[in-house]
């Protein structure tokens, strides 16, 4: 299957042109991947955005900038974790940053092509970016392991937060459904962001993933798009991947920056 994963990764063009847009990153980890999943995050694709915070429950390295939330240790946390977050980022951190964007630790992103999308849209209003899906909320909901807000969609969602009865802070794991809901609020929906073919930019699954059956029965039933088939629906404009393995990160760190290509 390595060997698949790898023609696969060979078929992906890697933008290398610059941008004036920043980045901040928010990856989300936990203890036992500190020094695993979140060090080669920090040694790989972290590399390439404006900045960067790790988001965990406990400390790490002093050396990496981080928070963390010992009280909210379990996935279950995840909706008041992710609340504390974005308070936390617009409350201390510089507001010089357009574009903010939140990924598992089991993500690698390709932050010049995530460059290359976001310049088509204005940063300086509300947007929310990401993998949609087409339940729960009526108009869809980005998918939780990898999206993108403006600057003014994190102040939204500030501003919403302090409404309990929009939205709540409650105990629950799916904060990405939670989020989609409270931003309905302040009228910010997810949008469309496939490329020109129709294929997403961003993975719920790991490549190989879309080839196991239960999980492109998944695909195609709950995608707010039409599912493509399998090997249609990457783009080869892609922005992330989830489920990869520390191993696979490096792989695909070696082979979109430092191979020389013909």
């Amino acid at each position: 299957m390595i060997g698949v994963f790898l023609v696969f990764l060979s078929q992906i063009s890697l933008a290398l042109a610059s941008s004036p847009q920043t980045i901040f990153c928010l990856i989300h980890t936990a203890t036992p991947s500190h020094e695993t999943r979140a060090k080669t995050i920090l040694e790989t694709w972290a590399q390439y955005c404006d900045d960067y915070l790790f988001f965990t429950d406990s400390k790490m390295n002093s050396s990496i900038p981080h928070i963390y939330y010992p009280l909210l240790n379990s996935r279950d946390h995840s909706w008041e974790k992710i609340r504390r977050v974005f308070k936390y980022v617009h409350d201390k951190i510089e507001k010089k940053y357009d574009w903010y964007y939140r990924a598992d630790d089991d993500t690698y992103a390709l932050m010049h092509n995530m460059r290359t999308l976001l310049a088509n849209y204005t940063s300086s209003k509300q947007h929310y970016l990401g993998l949609r899906w087409n339940f729960f909320a009526s108009r869809g909901f980005n998918d939780g392991s990898s999206y993108i807000l403006s600057r003014p969609t994190v102040e939204a969602f500030n501003e919403v937060m302090l409404d309990p009865d929009r939205c709540p802070d409650h105990h629950r794991a799916e904060e990405d459904q939670e989020l989609a809901k409270c931003l309905a609020h302040m009228d910010v929906y997810p949008e469309d962001i496939r490329d020109e073919n129709g294929s997403e930019r961003i993975q719920h699954f790991h490549p190989i993933e879309q080839y196991d059956i239960y999980k492109d029965t998944f695909n195609r039933r709950l995608a707010y798009y039409p599912a493509l088939r399998e090997d249609e629906n990457f783009s080869d404009k892609m922005i992330s991947f989830h489920h990869v393995s520390p191993y696979e990160m490096r792989i695909m760190d070696y082979i979109f920056y430092h191979l020389d290509k013909p």
